[in-house]
């Protein structure tokens, strides 16, 4: 049988692939926002064992992806596989834009969102510290706890409200 005119498939003959207007938007950790971000400048980082060893001429662990053992480190050789904040590019410090990020962690919990950022300046050698949260933002055991002590109550309060009409109401059962 011969072959389909569209040989060999590309995604250029993908018809799966949806139309341009189609495309669902993605929500960016840092849009939206309902607060304020939390903004700090340090001279060291959260991750601070490392950064000490660096700026002393100690030798750090290598990356093992890269290979094994320990070396000596220029501030630029640790922050070289880093990448670029394109969202807070800027040194809090100096305003450099000279920056990379070297920790990053964002947690979505029922549409709500809460994140944090640390960047490196590779002028000032300065520390960005910037981090948000959402409110109303709750974590899945803070959210569980809240619904649980809620059940809690309500029973608690139908039990009292069942004692003052003389009825008598089952025990709620053990979690």
């Amino acid at each position: 049988a011969p072959l389909p005119s569209a040989w060999p498939p590309t995604m250029a003959n993908d018809t799966t692939k949806p139309a341009e207007d189609d495309e669902e938007e993605y929500q960016k950790y840092n849009l939206n926002l309902r607060g304020d971000v939390h903004v700090e400048v340090r001279e060291a980082p959260y991750m601070r064992k490392e950064w000490h060893k660096i700026m002393n001429g100690d030798p750090v662990e290598i990356n093992p992806s890269f290979g094994h053992g320990y070396k000596i480190m220029t501030v630029d050789e640790w922050a070289k596989r880093w990448k670029r904040n394109d969202d807070f590019p800027d040194c809090a410090a100096c305003g450099s834009t000279n920056t990379k990020e070297h920790h990053f962690v964002q947690t979505w919990c029922r549409g709500k969102k809460k994140w944090q950022s640390e960047i490196m300046c590779l002028g000032c050698h300065m520390f960005t510290w910037r981090s948000y949260k959402d409110p109303d933002f709750l974590t899945p055991e803070e959210y569980e706890k809240q619904r649980w002590e809620k059940m809690v109550d309500e029973h608690k309060a139908d039990k009292e409200k069942a004692a003052l009409e003389g009825k008598e109401m089952p025990e709620m059962p053990e979690a």
